[in-house]
């Protein structure tokens, strides 16, 4: 989960408000080699036009498409309108190419960044410090995702009805899957769950770490920045409030909690089976990590495990934060333009002391793996959720024909599909829930649909990210079902050992049936960093077990969906939940719903059922319709290149056809023969940003 998620976004999409404002304000000469493209005539927008509607973004690229883009007029030198010469699409191309070679220019991504610097500190979106840090790591990569993603020839041109739509095959609604087997292997629950000791598993889930190398008793928990208890700030060891021995509420933990809750793990099961970690590190302070940074810091986690993990198995997953800039995970097809290498190779060196030979070739490879578990009939799949994460803008940049990023899904299936024919049974392990609201919604109904043909060989799905302690039940509901969907499989999301952002750190315990793998209750277990710091004693206790705090009878996926029917009804099993989630009973707060109305315990249920933002099984619902503006996002979320109302592109005809080779060709042998002109930009897009960032709670992913 990234750190304080309204500024990080804010900050995100200021860097590419500046670089459209380099593009697109008035009187600005850019030159390519030796020839100049003059931006002239700026309209301006109205105080009217600029408010930020309740559009949503599939509604503007609609608007975009249908009315901006139509009205941009090309001209030759003589007066003739483009559009009737036919090689428009030439030329299109040809400007495109030059919008793509002036954002990746070195002295246009230092003017942006150095703008985009100067904008955050003096609307003090972020203290001078972080803002000349964060910035000058995220710009590159912003910069590179729109030169290859929003101003690619194939996007702009084709947006701008300049050139045929590109032959590529459209993503599926329902994804091919092998057909169930014909002779039934599975054993149901009532059959074979055993109350016998001997005849359980205990699973010990730890996620959200979050560990701040650079914690510092004594430091101000207050320092205006988005993680504090930490050096340097503006009040040193000076503080108003001072963070505590062992953690603090605005802050990561410290290698003191981490250590203490370790040491508490053996006492809270009666033996230990396995422990899984589903993913983030490194601590919040985004805008100081590096690769360097993270190597340090994820050495410095798998040496704390290695100290305390020495018997049972060990699994660990990859995060969104394990990266450097956060976020981001190019996929192999754009190998050639950004590569996460670095990462993969890293951590599997870290992790070699838990997983196979097999195991981490394959997370060297692509972050994710399957790790056969014999003695138990097991294959667990350890997936790499970044592939499904909106703000992972590397997506963008994939070839539109992989619908499925990095394939995946499609190895995910074969990895069931071989663990259903061999009798196995499978859990899965990731960082974020694909029902999460931060994952693209395609991706949400792709699993669910595996999960509802493999729901007999998914026993069990891990969890993490959101910070809260919670759950997602996932459906079966077919495209051209009218029927109630079905519950047919539970994602488990585990509180975080992390206290940032008023949580008290925590961590679960599953209790399963040795037979069939499946969850027959769990635990969560955490401590009162109040407590522990007032009487300078860390005490780890039990919070809940499940079953015993919301009288559930099992743990099947219909008794979850049964829970989020009770929660509807019932206002005490409601509130329990909601303080719960957090583990904090002074805070009393689940998300960004702090008071007991209808309507924020109605999205609370949404998002247990996941639905999110308009998407999943139950959004025709009246429980789950919108309220307010919640951004319907593209499945694929290719941005269009919106140039604005009343734009002319003047070209020279004698250039064009003088270089017509070059206009196709990549190579800019002699950018000076191109005339290109524009005229009369507007400020659109930047409107669109405004309307993104602007847009309330809802509005801006974690």
């Amino acid at each position: 989960m990234v750190f304080h998620r309204q500024n990080v976004i804010l900050i995100f999409w200021l860097g590419l408000l500046v670089v459209f404002d380099i593009l697109l304000v008035s009187s600005i000469r850019v030159t390519f080699d030796s020839k100049q493209i003059h931006f002239s005539d700026h309209l301006t927008t109205s105080q009217k036009a600029f408010h930020y509607g309740k559009k949503s973004l599939e509604e503007l690229d609609n608007e975009f498409s249908k009315e901006i883009l139509p009205s941009v007029t090309l001209f030759t030198d003589h007066g003739d309108i483009l559009k009737t010469t036919g090689i428009r699409c030439e030329v299109c191309h040809a400007i495109a190419r030059h919008i793509k070679e002036f954002l990746m220019l070195n002295t246009t991504q230092e003017i942006t960044i150095q703008e985009s610097i100067l904008i955050c500190s003096l609307l003090r979106l972020q203290t001078q410090r972080v803002c000349s840090e964060i910035i000058p790591k995220f710009g590159p990569w912003v910069i590179t995702v729109l030169a290859h993603s929003v101003f690619s020839a194939e996007n702009l041109c084709t947006k701008s009805h300049l050139c045929p739509k590109p032959d590529i095959p459209e993503k599926p609604e329902i994804i091919d899957l092998p057909a169930p087997i014909t002779e039934n292997h599975h054993i149901t629950v009532s059959e074979k769950q055993s109350d016998n000791d001997d005849q359980k598993m205990w699973v010990v889930h730890i996620s959200d770490w979050h560990y701040d190398s650079e914690y510092a008793e004594g430091y101000e928990v207050n320092c205006g920045e988005p993680v504090c208890c930490r050096p340097p700030n503006a009040f040193g060891d000076k503080a108003t409030t001072p963070a505590g021995k062992w953690g603090d509420y605005n802050c990561d933990v410290p290698k003191k909690l981490i250590e203490s809750m370790l040491e508490f793990l053996p006492t809270a099961v009666p033996k230990l089976d396995y422990i899984i970690s589903t993913g983030d590190l490194p601590p919040h302070d985004v805008w100081a990590e590096t690769p360097l940074t993270i190597k340090e810091n994820t050495n410095q986690t798998a040496n704390i495990w290695r100290k305390f993990f020495t018997s049972a198995p060990f699994l660990p997953v990859i995060g969104n934060h394990e990266s450097a800039p956060v976020n981001s995970f190019p996929t192999s097809s754009i190998s050639d333009i950004a590569s996460i290498s670095w990462l993969y190779n890293t951590l599997s060196s870290q992790w070699n002391d838990w997983l196979s030979t097999d195991v981490l070739e394959s997370i060297e490879k692509h972050g994710f793996y399957a790790a056969k578990l014999p003695k138990d009939n097991l294959r667990v799949l350890g997936i790499n959720t970044n592939y499904f994460y909106k703000l992972n803008l590397w997506l963008l940049m994939r070839p539109k024909e992989e619908w499925d990023p990095e394939w995946m899904l499609k190895w995910i299936v074969n990895q069931l599909d071989e663990a259903e024919k061999l009798g196995e049974k499978v859990w899965i392990l990731g960082h974020m829930s694909a029902l999460d609201q931060d994952a693209f919604p395609s991706i949400g109904v792709y699993f669910s649909q595996i999960v509802a043909r493999y729901k007999d060989t998914i026993v069990g799905q891990f969890y993490g990210h959101s910070h809260w302690d919670e759950f997602n039940v996932i459906y079966d509901k077919s495209i051209n079902d009218s029927k109630e969907p079905e519950a047919v499989g539970v994602a488990y999301i585990a509180p975080s050992v992390t206290s940032y952002k008023n949580m008290n750190p925590a961590f679960r315990v599953y209790e399963i049936d040795k037979m069939t793998k499946k969850i027959l209750n769990h635990y969560t277990y955490s401590m009162d960093l109040q407590e522990a710091n007032r009487l300078d004693k860390p005490e780890w206790k039990l919070l809940y077990d499940a079953k015993s705090l919301y009288g559930l009878e099992n743990l099947e996926p219909k008794s979850w969906h049964d829970l989020t029917e009770k929660f509807i009804i019932d206002t005490d099993s409601y509130k329990t939940f909601k303080k719960t989630a957090s583990r904090n009973h002074y805070l009393d707060k689940y998300g960004s719903c702090s008071a007991l109305d209808i309507q924020c315990r109605n999205r609370i249920i949404c998002k247990l059922r996941g639905t999110n933002s308009g998407h999943g099984p139950f959004s025709d619902s009246e429980l789950c319709k919108k309220h307010g503006w919640f951004p319907h996002l593209p499945d694929d979320w290719f941005l269009s290149a919106a140039l604005g109302k009343h734009v002319n592109v003047f070209v020279d005809m004698d250039k064009i056809d003088e270089n017509n080779k070059s206009i196709d060709d990549d190579d800019d042998d002699d950018d000076e023969n191109n005339g290109i002109v524009f005229e009369g930009l507007s400020k659109t897009i930047v409107r669109l940003i405004m309307r993104f960032v602007m847009g309330g709670d809802d509005a801006v992913c974690r």
